[in-house]
C-alpha cells in the first residue's frame, strides 16, 4: 500500500497527539515531610500511577546518596550536593541553587518534558521563569499567595506562565483583582489535601496522651516552622494569659493539666529564640516540643531540652528537636495531632496552612487567624475566627500583614476549655473531620490537576528537536540617542532575538532601575550605568546559546551523576 507525503503528516501529527504527556516538577523532595515535599508526593505519586503521563521530579534538599532515592519509582534528578562534594561550592555561591537553579535547565534537557509546573513560593520558582527552553514546554504555577496586594514584579513573572492554578479561592480573587485577564487563570482551586487513613482521630485520646506525655494534660497545639512570619512570641503571650485567668477563677485543677504543644524545629537561622522566651513568659514548665533521634529513629514529646541530648531509647547523643532534615513520619505526625485539644493556626499571613486541616481530619477543632487563606479554611470547616488586631504593612513584601488579637486568642482559648461540655466537644470532633474530609482530600486535590495538564495542547509548543529558529542577531552595535527603556528593549528584541524577555520580572526590574539610576544590592548603593546593563544582559545572551547549542548537539553535555 503506497502513502503519499500527506499521510505521512497525519501519521506524524496523530502519534504526536496521542503519546504520554511527559511532566515535570522542581519541588521540595517528594520524600521529604515537608509541606511541599508532601504535596509534590501525593500529585505525583497519583500522576505516576495513572499510566497517562511520564513523570520526573528535581528533588531539592537530596543529594545522589540519599537511600529514599531507591525508593521513588519515577525519573527523579537530587538537586543538592552533600559538603564533601567538589561542587558543594558551586551550590553554595546561589542562595537559588536551593531551589533548583543550578540544574534546572540541564534537567529539563535530559527529560525534554511537554509541562513543567511548581507549587512553591514565588522566589522559589521565579527563575523559571528565564529559562532559554521555555518555549519548548507549557509552563504551570500554583504560587503560594498568602496576601494582598502581591508585588508588581510578581504578577510580570504570573502573566508568564501558561497556566496560573490558584492555591485558594481567596488567592483567585486577589489574582483576579490584581492581574485581570493578564494572567491565564485556571478556573478551579487546587488547595492541598489529606489522606483520611493518614490523619485520624484515636481510639482512646485518654490513653494516647497517658503513653506519650504521663499525665491527661488538656493540650493547646501549633504545629509550624520557626519563621519570623509564624507568631510564636504572640502565641506564648496569649497563652500566658490564658494560665492567668485560670488563677484568677481558681480553676486550678484546669490550670495544673494545661500545657502548650508546640511542634517545630529549632535551632533555625532566622527563627525564634525558644529558650528565651520559654524563660521570658514562665513557660519552661509548660510547653511541650517534638525530638526525634538520628540514630533509632524513636519520636519523644518533651519539655525543651538542649539542642542535641541523649536518646532515651539508644542512650546516644542524638535526640534533637524536628526539622525537615530531622522528621517525624506520617504515623508520628498523626500521633502528635491526637495529643491536641484544641489547635490554632497563629500567622501573619498563610498561602493554605496544611496543619490546619491535618489537625481537623484528626478531629481536633481548630481555631485561625482571620486573614488570607486561613478565613477560608475556618469557614468552609465551620471552625472559630481569631480577630485581626490590627494590619500593617511588611517592608520586604509590600504586602499587607495582619497581627491578631492576643486579648481575644486567651479569650477563645479560655471559652474552648471552660465553657465546652465533653459532650459539646466530641460534637466539635465528629464535625470538623466529616467537613475536611469531604473538602480537603489529596484525591479531589489531583483531579484539578489532572484536569489541568490534560487541558493543555502540547502541540502549541515547540518540538525539543526543532532546529533553532531564532538565532542572536550577527552584529551587536545599538543606535545612538535611545532612551534607556528603549536601549534595553532593543537589545532584547534585535541583538539577543528574545522579545519574551521584555515582559518577565527581571528586565522589568531592569528597566525601572535603569530609570532610577540607583540601586542598592547588598546594602550597597550604586549607579546603574549603561555598561553594567550590558553586561547584565549579555549573561542572557550567552545563556540562549550556550542552552541551543547543547540542545541541538547533546553530545558535548558532560556525563552527569544526578542525571545517571
Amino acid at each position: 500500500m503506497l502513502f503519499d507525503a500527506r499521510d505521512f503528516i497525519y501519521i506524524f501529527h496523530f502519534k504526536k497527539t496521542i503519546m504520554k504527556k511527559r511532566i515535570f516538577i522542581t519541588n521540595d523532595a517528594s520524600f521529604l515531610d515537608t509541606g511541599y515535599g508532601i504535596y509534590g508526593r501525593e500529585i505525583l505519586t497519583r500522576l505516576h500511577n495513572s499510566g497517562k503521563y511520564e513523570v520526573a521530579e528535581l528533588g531539592c534538599y537530596s543529594d545522589i546518596h540519599n537511600p529514599a532515592i531507591k525508593n521513588i519509582p519515577w525519573k527523579f534528578y537530587p538537586n543538592a550536593v552533600n559538603g564533601e562534594d567538589a561542587r558543594v561550592q558551586q551550590y553554595n555561591s546561589n542562595q537559588l541553587n536551593q531551589f533548583g537553579l543550578w540544574r534546572f535547565n540541564r534537567c529539563i534537557l535530559d527529560f525534554k518534558p511537554h509541562i513543567v509546573f511548581d507549587v512553591r513560593d514565588y522566589w522559589m520558582f521565579a527563575y523559571q521563569e528565564n529559562s532559554p527552553y521555555k518555549k519548548y514546554f507549557s509552563w504551570v504555577i500554583m504560587p503560594a499567595t498568602d496576601s494582598s496586594p502581591p508585588k508588581t514584579e510578581w504578577l510580570y513573572t504570573f502573566t508568564n506562565a501558561d497556566v496560573v492554578v490558584p492555591y485558594t479561592d481567596w488567592a483567585k480573587k486577589v489574582l483576579e483583582k490584581y492581574a485581570g485577564n493578564q494572567i491565564n487563570l485556571f478556573p478551579k482551586i487546587a488547595n492541598a489535601g489529606i489522606n483520611p487513613n493518614d490523619f485520624y482521630p484515636v481510639p482512646d485520646k485518654t490513653q494516647h496522651k497517658i503513653k506519650l506525655l504521663g499525665k491527661d494534660y488538656s493540650v493547646t497545639g501549633l504545629v509550624m516552622r520557626n519563621q519570623k512570619r509564624k507568631l510564636f512570641a504572640d502565641i506564648m503571650i496569649a497563652y500566658k494569659k490564658y494560665l492567668e485567668a485560670l488563677k484568677v477563677s481558681n480553676n486550678i485543677d484546669l490550670y495544673e493539666k494545661s500545657i502548650l504543644y508546640l511542634h517545630t524545629s529549632y535551632p533555625e537561622e532566622n527563627g525564634w529564640d525558644f529558650p528565651s522566651l520559654l524563660l521570658e513568659f514562665g513557660l519552661l514548665d509548660k510547653t511541650y516540643f517534638s525530638y526525634h533521634c538520628k540514630k533509632c529513629n524513636s519520636f519523644f514529646p518533651s519539655k525543651f531540652q538542649t539542642s542535641v541530648t541523649a536518646c532515651p531509647t539508644c542512650q546516644e547523643r542524638s535526640l534533637a528537636m524536628c526539622s525537615p532534615n530531622n522528621g517525624i513520619n506520617t504515623n508520628e505526625l498523626n500521633q502528635v495531632y491526637n495529643l491536641f485539644d484544641f489547635f490554632i493556626q497563629y500567622a501573619i499571613c498563610e498561602g493554605f496552612g496544611i496543619p490546619q486541616i491535618e489537625a481537623a481530619a484528626c478531629g481536633v477543632p481548630i481555631a485561625s487567624v482571620d486573614y488570607s487563606a486561613m478565613t477560608e479554611i475556618v469557614e468552609k470547616l465551620d471552625a472559630t475566627k481569631i480577630p485581626v488586631d490590627r494590619t500593617f504593612r511588611e517592608l520586604e513584601t509590600n504586602a499587607d500583614r495582619v497581627y491578631p488579637d492576643i486579648d481575644k486568642t486567651t479569650q477563645i482559648i479560655y471559652d474552648f476549655f471552660v465553657n465546652n461540655t465533653q459532650e459539646s466537644k466530641a460534637k466539635k470532633s465528629q464535625d470538623i473531620r466529616k467537613k475536611c474530609i469531604d473538602i480537603y482530600t489529596w484525591d479531589n486535590v489531583y483531579k484539578t490537576w489532572e484536569e489541568c495538564f490534560d487541558s493543555i495542547n502540547i502541540n502549541k509548543k515547540l518540538d525539543w528537536n526543532s532546529p533553532d529558529i531564532a538565532p542572536v542577531a550577527p552584529q551587536l552595535t545599538v543606535p545612538n540617542n535611545l532612551n534607556n527603556q528603549e536601549f534595553i528593549t532593543y537589545i532584547c528584541t534585535q541583538l539577543i532575538n528574545s522579545p519574551e524577555l521584555l515582559h518577565t520580572a527581571a528586565i522589568q526590574t531592569l528597566i525601572r532601575d535603569s530609570d532610577s539610576g540607583l540601586v542598592c544590592r547588598n546594602r550597597i548603593t550604586h549607579v546603574l550605568n549603561r555598561q553594567q546593563i550590558v553586561e547584565y544582559l549579555e549573561g542572557f545572551l550567552k545563556s540562549k546559546v550556550m542552552h541551543e547549542q547543547v540542545r541541538t548537539n547533546p553530545q558535548i553535555l558532560q556525563p552527569e551523576d544526578f542525571i545517571k
